[in-house]
């Protein structure tokens, strides 16, 4: 019943919002360093995509949270996994009710990871490269987000354009706008009609991606099924087989779909 409702309560969303504009803010946390006693034990890309009617509200909701809990800018204070885990929770249990708003983590364990670009290949030539390692797990991500929001051009009940956002990693702009080719290009993605590369500084959504990042960074280890419901969280290990670590059962993005199909 609970599935039902769910379904029920995004398919009014969708209708009610078919011209709307999807933004995607997009960070990651840890860093792409190769395994070693100075470099992190993991890595994430972190996600939050939500339509233009839910913006102003994540914000208020953020800001309020902020004010009445007394957090620093960038909450780096609350490190504990217990900690971690509660502020998740109250972070995220409002903004994940709000209609069109979709909150994703993916995650590997450096030292298990078995994609491209991080791992030795023999003594004397590496498979690394921090950039391509970075924006290879990006677009998987990406492409993973997208198997749950139904975003296709042309036809009612979706989206009418994407906004990408990214926190500015890159900061070279022919970098940015190799990286922006990256993304347009790829097959397996809807159409991303604008891409930007911002300052998390002066933006609410990176801002709240960041946060949810260190977070989850520190509690990673904890995770189970029973674990953040209000995030859709993804071990990739292995970049072709990703593993939906807090949902009993198998990936609903690819059995039962979570919310209604739309016709191609």
């Amino acid at each position: 019943m609970t599935k039902k409702i769910s379904r029920l309560h995004k398919t009014n969303w969708l209708k009610s919002n078919r011209n709307d504009r999807l933004f995607v803010f997009l960070d990651e946390s840890g860093d792409t360093g190769l395994p070693s006693a100075s470099s992190s034990t993991h890595f994430m890309i972190n996600i939050l995509a939500c339509g233009t009617d839910s913006i102003n509200k994540i914000e208020k909701h953020f800001s309020r949270y902020r004010y009445f809990r007394n957090a620093d800018k960038e909450f780096k204070r609350y490190r504990s996994n217990a900690d971690s885990q509660r502020i998740l929770n109250e972070l995220c249990s409002h903004i994940a009710s709000l209609e069109g708003v979709f909150i994703f983590s993916f995650y590997i364990e450096k030292e298990k990871y078995v994609g491209p670009y991080l791992n030795s290949i023999s003594k004397t030539l590496e498979d690394y490269d921090a950039t391509k390692f970075r924006n290879f797990l990006a677009k998987t991500a990406l492409e993973k987000i997208f198997q749950y929001i139904p975003v296709i051009k042309g036809v009612d009940h979706t989206f009418r354009s994407i906004e990408l956002v990214i926190d500015r990693y890159v900061e070279n702009k022919t970098n940015q706008e190799s990286l922006n080719q990256y993304f347009k290009q790829n097959y397996k993605l809807p159409e991303i009609q604008f891409i930007n590369h911002v300052d998390s500084l002066y933006c609410p959504g990176l801002q709240i991606v960041d946060i949810i990042g260190t977070m989850l960074l520190s509690a990673i280890n904890s995770i189970d099924e029973n674990s953040l419901r209000h995030i859709k969280i993804f071990q990739m290990n292995n970049p072709n087989q990703l593993i939906h670590k807090n949902e009993k059962g198998p990936d609903t993005a690819t059995g039962t779909e979570p919310f209604p199909s739309i016709n191609r």
